[in-house]
């Protein structure tokens, strides 16, 4: 079940690049952010330093951008993925997955989590009724997935134009 709800996010990842579609929603609140060893990492930031403090990933893939000039480009780290895209000379966090129980966000939610603590993390009207809550920070989603009542996936996104 893990592996079906990590491929279905995977999925939504790959649909929301190749759409290069997004809901662009403008706030002076600051983005979510997530930390990894000591480096956050924030969507909508300027890759560079991010990706330097992180160091080698296990894999990296690039495909060319149908939004921007230039290529997106994904990183795997293990505990997760990051999705870049470029604009202006420059390499943006787009987004950001986790495929693993052993990060959790900054509200200690984390792969295997239950509904009940994902609803007390981010609100009971975040939650869509059905899969999923859906909560919007800055010009920043959240998405965290729900499968048998607990948390299958973990999605960060940048609102991009």
């Amino acid at each position: 079940m893990k592996r079906i709800s990590l491929i279905l996010l995977a999925a939504i990842m790959l649909f929301n690049l190749a759409g290069c579609g997004s809901d662009h929603h403008d706030s002076k609140e600051e983005n979510f952010s997530f930390t990894y060893n000591g480096i956050q990492i924030t969507p909508g930031v300027e890759a560079a330093p991010i990706i330097d403090a992180l160091g080698d990933p296990k894999s990296y893939t690039e495909e060319p951008s149908c939004a921007f000039d230039g290529m997106d480009k994904t990183y795997y780290y293990g505990p997760f993925y990051l999705a870049t895209y470029p604009l202006n000379g420059k390499y943006y966090i787009y987004t950001l997955w986790f495929t693993d129980d052993t990060v959790t966000t900054a509200e200690g939610i984390r792969i295997g989590s239950t509904r009940q603590q994902a609803e007390e993390a981010y609100g009971k009207s975040s939650y869509n009724g059905s899969n999923s809550f859906i909560v919007r920070r800055g010009n920043s989603k959240l998405t965290v997935l729900i499968t048998d009542g607990h948390v299958s996936g973990i999605h960060y996104e940048a609102n991009v134009d």
